[in-house]
């Protein structure tokens, strides 16, 4: 996500709506309705009252819209293994060969039992690797909780970077 111009609260609180929608529409992965859902919020205090609407608007959600919300982040990893792209920011480094096809098995595996791509804030690679392993041991509820609160981090990281 890439902004030129750091907004401060009040400029936030003054958007228009259209406007609003716009700029923070993407601070959850091509869900528009994250940002419509909180208009109604407005006025924030700070930006840490503006995430937590976005957070308290998620908690409200049904876990099947939870888990469409999960399906339109990107395969970081299995983008990460093919071309190395950065990873929410950040770029992780793969060792070897080895490593790679460790995490695509991992990652194919984590994608056949939850039904949605492997989201994550981590980017160093070995703890990449240790934290898919993890997290297949979950069943799908407590998944469901996990990704979720990797979605509200990458939401803080956004919003901290829109808001001054």
């Amino acid at each position: 996500m890439f902004v030129t111009h750091h907004f401060s609260i009040d400029e936030v609180n003054n958007l228009l709506s259209e406007s609003f929608v716009r700029i923070f529409g993407n601070v959850v992965e091509h869900f528009p309705a994250a940002a419509i859902g909180i208009l109604k919020c407005r006025p924030f205090n700070n930006s840490n009252a503006l995430i937590q609407a976005i957070c308290d608007f998620l908690d409200g959600l049904k876990t099947h819209e939870k888990e469409k919300i999960f399906q339109l982040y990107p395969d970081i990893l299995d983008s990460a293994i093919c071309t190395s792209p950065m990873i929410y920011e950040k770029e992780p480094s793969f060792v070897n060969i080895e490593e790679k096809r460790k995490l695509q098995e991992l990652n194919s595996r984590y994608k056949d039992k939850f039904g949605y791509p492997f989201i994550t804030t981590i980017s160093d690679v070995n703890h990449l690797y240790s934290e898919i392993q993890s997290r297949m041991e979950n069943n799908k509820d407590d998944e469901l909780q996990r990704t979720l609160r990797e979605v509200k981090a990458i939401v803080y990281l956004r919003v901290q970077d829109i808001v001054s």
